[in-house]
């Protein structure tokens, strides 16, 4: 009788076990605690996340070569060439930008951003400022600033490295956010420790037009925009306006002595120090004519696919003088995330390019369809 009770008594006891552990099961997870920064900080806090259902993320390679910015960016609205103008100045004003060397450099070695993809499992690395702020661009009309000398912790694969050069920059889009990242005067030391003059965090969602104060280059923009990618020019479609620099733009009282702005709408600021009767204020558009055939550019490019590609997208969307540089320059992603080859893109690729073959878009009437 005894060993009939106790097996009864193992018998419920298996049973209660089981069930508690099947209901442990069934119940859902508990919320997880995320570590998020603080970017005016840089304190670490923790806060406890909703449960929530994965959604499939997108990879590099998915978005590695779509355009940045919305639709309807000043980047991404080809020229409309039924309602475009050509500026009644634009001889002189061509005269003035090949004033020091008559062709366009394209060096990819120095002076423009390597650029990475990276998620929000890449590790966040501290980065010293050695004497600006952080610029924090959530939207176009709303700008944070950190404090002047501080650290940003940033999200950078281990093999990143700033460009090769002064400028030292620097380009890192999470795929995971859209994210844009940026920096400019950036190094890394013997111990691996990163140092920059700027750091700003931007969107790949907004207009390419950040808000006023943001200034990381010339015209107010960050380092993405405009820049020719290697898969663009594999692919053998850019699809958004070039950035173009030279020596130099001009100054802000000698445009407005001009009858200019200092710097064309949307772009808000300039550092131009152009003293010439017709240096182009930041801004301005630029174009290859449309009257010039494929062939003639094909002929002229002397194979070179990169020379094609960019002379094309000249006639389509044109590009944005937004820098002072020592020569005139368009900018592509820097060599060592790019490896361009000598047949893809070379420095002195658009060096056959006529001067007559550009013009000058005329900035006070419309060049572009409403989107």
């Amino acid at each position: 009788m005894r060993n009939k009770k106790l097996i009864t008594w193992l018998i419920v006891a298996i049973a209660i076990v089981f069930f508690l552990l099947l209901l442990r099961t069934l119940q859902p997870a508990s919320p997880v605690p995320a570590v998020t920064k603080d970017v005016q900080t840089s304190t670490v806090t923790a806060t406890v996340l909703p449960s929530f259902t994965p959604v499939p993320t997108l990879t590099a390679e998915d978005v590695s070569c779509q355009r940045p910015y919305s639709d309807s960016s000043i980047w991404n609205i080809p020229i409309d060439w039924s309602i475009a103008k050509i500026h009644p100045m634009s001889d002189l004003m061509m005269s003035a930008f090949f004033e020091s060397h008559d062709w366009i450099g394209s060096d990819t070695t120095k002076y423009t951003p390597n650029m990475y993809w990276v998620s929000d499992s890449t590790p966040l690395i501290p980065v010293q400022l050695l004497k600006n702020r952080f610029r924090d661009a959530v939207n176009d009309q709303q700008l944070q600033f950190g404090e002047p000398a501080s650290v940003v912790w940033m999200p950078l694969p281990l093999e990143a490295r700033p460009a090769v050069g002064t400028d030292g920059q620097l380009v890192v889009i999470n795929v995971d956010t859209g994210e844009e990242w940026g920096l400019n005067e950036g190094f890394v030391d013997d111990e691996g420790n990163w140092f920059a003059s700027g750091v700003y965090r931007y969107h790949i969602e907004n207009s390419g037009i950040p808000p006023d104060g943001f200034g990381q280059r010339g015209a107010g923009i960050g380092q993405l925009a405009g820049i020719v990618r290697r898969c663009e020019v594999d692919r053998g479609r850019i699809d958004h306006a070039v950035t173009l620099a030279y020596d130099y733009p001009c100054e802000e009282e000698v445009c407005l002595q001009n009858g200019w702005p200092a710097s064309i709408p949307p772009f808000r600021k300039t550092d131009g120090r152009g003293i010439s009767s017709y240096d182009l204020p930041e801004g301005t558009r630029l174009a290859i004519r449309p009257d010039i055939s494929r062939e003639q550019i094909v002929e002229t490019c002397d194979g070179i696919k990169g020379c094609v590609v960019w002379a094309l997208n000249m006639q389509e969307y044109g590009g944005f003088v937004v820098d002072n540089s020592d020569h005139p320059k368009t900018y592509a992603e820097g060599d060592a995330t790019a490896e361009w080859e000598p047949s893809v893109w070379t420095r002195n690729m658009l060096r056959n390019i006529p001067q007559d073959w550009y013009v000058v878009i005329d900035w006070d009437h419309p060049s572009t369809e409403v989107r």
